[in-house]
């Protein structure tokens, strides 16, 4: 009795023999490479699926740099999608740093990245699925989405994705995001160092329920565990206004205060208090800043590097679709120092 043989396994040449077309036409349409037209991409993708042929983007990648010369070889389109929301409808100055930081990586590494949009008044989801398949999108980085209901209709099945910052407590993507907690901690500890003893922090509510209270946690968890700050409460409000900012200021004294905004400096000089001879100011996101001032740099060019070569790693693995598992890679921001804090005390 003749010993059953397994299936040989399909190769992208065999592949390209049952669909009529050369290796290289197949290779293309595998890619969703625009010169290859859509009838034969069709083809070639259904018998692919149909014969359970599976690409693997590495070696793709290896052979295009063997044979081609010291240049970067190209190997595919990329996707940032922006959701936007009532507050913040159109790209910001730092998501449009996130976004330079992803191109230039991305051209590094081989890929080309376009923008897009997602949201009210802009491509649905499934929409937005197709144009992007049609454009031979292989990977999608989401920007900052509001919900995980924003993009429901997604064809995730056909992308590797990511998004940038969480959307909601339930982590269902892979994610890039800033570690907000230990972020603040260490930069508590050098303020509490420079001999700041009552800190006060102010944030807009959107903000710091969009970030899941991340801020304004680690900023009380670092009053009750480590000290030295005083017990300041925060102060949180839709919109943080002058009267309401100078009420507070008023009534607990803090010697340093942090926040978003640096429009605070306006509203302390005009009540006579000196920056900082009577008290500090410290930005939460210097990024944002309007004037000189000390703060976080929350590195939105490096969230863009780390969404790029994390989504690059899930293409070579050959990833679609929403992960098992979802990850997060967390960044570090950055102390910069400024003319808003005291001097470091020299000792005798």
């Amino acid at each position: 009795m003749e010993a059953l043989q397994s299936p040989a396994k399909i190769t992208l040449r065999s592949l390209a023999g049952l669909c009529g077309v050369s290796s290289a036409t197949a290779s293309r349409a595998l890619s969703w490479h625009p010169n290859v037209r859509p009838g034969v991409r069709e083809r070639v993708l259904t018998l692919a699926r149909k014969h359970g042929y599976t690409r693997n983007q590495l070696v793709s990648a290896l052979m295009a740099h063997v044979r081609g010369d010291r240049t970067s070889p190209f190997i595919g389109n990329l996707a940032v999608v922006h959701v936007p929301s009532s507050r913040q409808p159109t790209i910001l100055p730092m998501q449009q740093r996130i976004i330079d930081g992803a191109t230039d990586r991305a051209r590094e590494l081989g890929f080309q990245i376009d923008t897009f949009s997602l949201g009210a008044g802009t491509a649905a989801p499934a929409a937005l699925g197709r144009v992007l398949r049609a454009r031979g999108v292989l990977g999608v980085i989401f920007l900052q989405p509001n919900s995980n209901d924003t993009t429901a209709g997604f064809p995730w099945e056909h992308f590797a994705s990511l998004q940038i910052d969480y959307d909601s407590p339930n982590l269902v993507q892979h994610t890039v995001s800033l570690d907000h907690h230990f972020t603040l901690i260490s930069a508590l500890a050098r303020l509490r160092a420079l001999g700041y003893r009552r800190v006060g922090l102010f944030i807009a509510r959107h903000k710091d329920e969009r970030l899941t209270h991340k801020w304004s946690a680690a900023f009380r968890s670092f009053q009750k565990n480590q000290g030295g700050i005083g017990a300041v409460p925060v102060l949180t409000r839709e919109a943080i206004t002058r009267a309401e900012f100078m009420v507070w200021q008023r009534a607990y004294r803090p010697d340093l205060v942090i926040g978003h905004m640096d429009q605070a400096l306006v509203w302390l000089k005009r009540s006579g208090i000196g920056v900082p001879k009577d008290m500090g100011f410290f930005n939460l996101n210097w990024n944002e800043r309007t004037q000189a001032c000390a703060g976080l740099d929350l590195r939105p060019e490096l969230h863009g590097v780390v969404a790029v070569e994390t989504q690059a790693a899930q293409i070579h693995r050959n990833e679609r679709g929403t992960p098992a598992d979802p990850r997060t890679v967390m960044i570090s921001g950055r102390w910069i120092d400024g003319p808003t804090l005291r001097a470091p005390s020299v000792p005798a």
